[in-house]
C-alpha cells in the first residue's frame, strides 16, 4: 500500500508541475498571438494614414505639371496680366485716332511701357511677337528682337516638337487668345541644362498684328504644391488628434525634416549635434530603408510627452515611404507601450488564476490520496479480520450442528486501482490546461473587436464543449 501511495503521489506532483508549464505555455501562446494580431493592425493602420497623406503630395504634384488644371489655377492671373498690355495697347490706338501719335511713335511707346512691366518678384515679364513669328520686343533677351523666331532649338511646343512661335500664332488666333505648353533648357548648379515644363498664355492684338504673351514656369506650379501639400499634412490628424505626418529628406549626410508640425524650429535644419543627434540617427534609419525597400517600418524608442512629464524611451512603431519625384519620406508613427502594458497586465491576471487552479487541483488530489489511504486501509483490515473469524471457529471442540444453510455471497471489498486514479489526475489537468485557455481567451476577446472578435468566441464555445465533457467523464469514472 506505501509503494502504491508513493507513485500516486510522486505522480501527482509530475502532472501539477507538467499541467502548470502547460497552462502558463498555453497563456502565453494565446497572449503572444494576440500581439502579433495587435501589432499586424497597427502596421496596417500606419500604411493606411501614410497611403492618405502619399495621395494628397501626389495629387498636388501631378497637378501641377496638368496643363488643364494649370490653365484653370493659374491661367486667370496670365489673362489678368495681358489685359493690362492690351489696355496699354488700346490707348495707344485711341492716341493715334486722336492725332496725338502716329503709328510708329504709338508702338514704340507701347513697346517701352510694356517691356517695364513685371510681377512675381521680378520673374514674370511679358514679350511681344507678330503673326509672322518675328519677335517684336523681348524684355529679357533685347538681342532677339527684329528676328524670325525658327531656330530649331524653338521646336519645343505642345508636345509635338512644334516650334514655338508658331504655336504661339495658331493658338493666339482662337478667340481670347489660349495657352501653349512647351520645355524649355534652365541652367543648373553644375553648368549643365535641364528642360523644364512651362506655360504660356498669348493673345492676338489684331490692330498691328501683334501677339501678346506671358509664360508660367510650371516649378513654380510645383513649389506651390510642395508648399499647399505640407499646410495640408500639417493639419491631418488621426487617433483623436495626437497622430501625425512628417515629411524629412533623402540625403543621409544631411538629414532633415521639410515639415514637422509638433516641431516647426527643426524644420529645415540639418538634424546633428547636441539633443538633435539621436533624431538624426532615427531620420537616417527612415532614409536607409526607404532607399532600400520604398517603404519599411522602423522599430525604436522615443520619449512620450505626457501632461506632467515625459516618458523616457518608450517603444515607437514608425512607417515611413519614399515619393521619389520630390525626394520626401512621408512617415508616421505611434508609441507601442498601450500594447505591452495591457499585455503585462493580461499575463499578471492569468498567472494569478492558474496558481489559483493548481492549488484548487493540488487540495482536490490531497483529497483523492487520504481516499485512497482510508480504502486501502479499510481493505487490509476486513482481510484481516476475516481471517481471525475462521481461524477461532476451527479451534471450537464441539458446536452444535444446525441445520445446513446455504452460503450466501459476500461482496468483497472494492479496491481502487492506482492506474485508474492516475488517469483521473490526468483528466483533471487537462480541465485546468481548458481553463487556462479560456481565461486567455477571455482575456482576449475583451480587448478585440470585429471578425476577430467573433471567430474567437467561437473557438472559445468549442473549449467549453470540450471542458464539459472532460468534466462530466471524470464525473463517472468518480461515481
Amino acid at each position: 500500500m506505501k509503494r502504491t501511495i508513493f507513485y500516486v503521489i510522486a505522480s501527482i506532483i509530475f502532472i501539477l508541475i507538467y499541467t502548470a508549464y502547460g497552462a502558463k505555455q498555453r497563456a502565453d501562446e494565446v497572449l503572444d498571438k494576440y500581439k502579433q494580431e495587435e501589432i499586424h493592425k497597427i502596421e496596417q493602420n500606419l500604411k493606411n494614414f501614410v497611403d492618405v497623406a502619399y495621395s494628397t503630395i501626389d495629387s498636388n504634384y501631378k497637378n501641377s505639371m496638368d496643363k488643364k488644371y494649370l490653365e484653370k489655377h493659374y491661367g486667370h492671373r496670365l489673362k489678368n496680366i495681358i489685359d493690362v498690355a492690351e489696355t496699354i495697347l488700346k490707348v495707344k490706338i485711341e492716341e493715334i485716332e486722336n492725332g496725338k501719335l502716329n503709328l510708329e511713335e504709338a508702338q514704340a511707346e507701347a513697346a517701352t511701357a510694356i517691356q517695364r512691366i513685371r510681377y512675381d518678384n521680378g520673374r514674370g515679364y511679358i514679350w511681344i511677337n507678330d503673326t509672322n513669328s518675328k519677335m517684336v520686343m523681348h524684355p529679357l533677351a533685347p538681342s532677339l528682337n527684329g528676328k524670325i523666331m525658327d531656330d530649331p532649338k524653338y521646336n519645343c511646343a505642345m508636345g509635338k516638337e512644334q516650334n514655338l512661335y508658331m504655336a504661339y500664332v495658331e493658338v493666339a488666333q482662337e478667340p481670347g487668345g489660349g495657352f501653349v505648353d512647351y520645355l524649355w533648357p534652365k541652367p543648373t548648379k553644375d553648368g549643365l541644362t535641364t528642360d523644364v515644363p512651362k506655360l504660356s498664355y498669348v493673345r492676338l492684338f489684331p490692330e498691328w498684328d501683334w501677339i501678346i504673351g506671358t509664360d508660367f514656369s510650371v516649378e513654380d506650379a510645383i513649389l506651390e504644391g510642395m508648399e499647399r501639400s505640407k499646410d495640408e499634412l500639417r493639419q491631418m490628424r488621426y487617433d483623436n488628434g495626437i497622430g501625425f505626418f512628417w515629411i524629412n529628406n533623402i540625403d543621409e549626410s544631411s538629414p532633415m525634416f521639410h515639415m514637422y508640425p509638433i516641431g516647426r524650429s527643426i524644420e529645415n535644419i540639418v538634424l546633428a549635434g547636441g539633443h538633435l543627434d539621436k533624431l538624426g540617427s532615427v531620420i537616417k534609419s527612415f532614409i536607409k530603408i526607404c532607399k532600400e525597400k520604398g517603404s519599411g517600418y522602423i522599430n525604436y524608442t522615443w520619449d512620450k510627452p505626457t501632461l506632467k512629464k515625459p516618458i523616457k524611451n518608450v517603444p515607437k512603431l514608425s512607417y515611413v515611404k519614399l515619393y521619389e519625384p520630390l525626394g520626401w519620406i512621408i512617415g508616421t508613427g505611434v508609441y507601442m507601450d498601450d500594447v505591452d502594458k495591457f499585455i503585462a497586465r493580461e499575463k499578471e491576471f492569468l498567472e494569478q488564476r492558474i496558481w489559483r487552479l493548481i492549488i484548487n487541483v493540488s487540495l482536490v488530489s490531497i483529497i483523492f490520496v487520504i481516499l485512497i489511504s482510508v480504502m486501502q486501509y479499510y481493505n487490509v483490515f476486513g482481510r484481516f479480520f476475516s481471517k481471525s473469524s475462521e481461524s477461532v471457529r476451527f479451534v471450537e471442540p464441539t458446536v452444535p450442528q444446525k441445520p445446513q444453510q446455504i452460503p450466501t455471497k459476500t461482496a468483497k471489498p472494492q479496491t481502487i486501482d492506482a492506474n485508474d486514479y492516475l488517469k483521473t489526475v490526468l483528466d483533471i489537468s487537462k480541465i485546468m490546461l481548458a481553463q487556462a485557455e479560456l481565461l486567455a481567451l477571455t482575456a482576449t476577446i475583451q480587448a478585440t473587436q470585429g471578425d476577430q472578435k467573433s471567430e474567437m468566441e467561437k473557438e472559445m464555445k468549442q473549449l467549453v464543449e470540450q471542458f464539459h465533457n472532460i468534466i462530466a467523464d471524470i464525473q463517472k469514472k468518480i461515481m
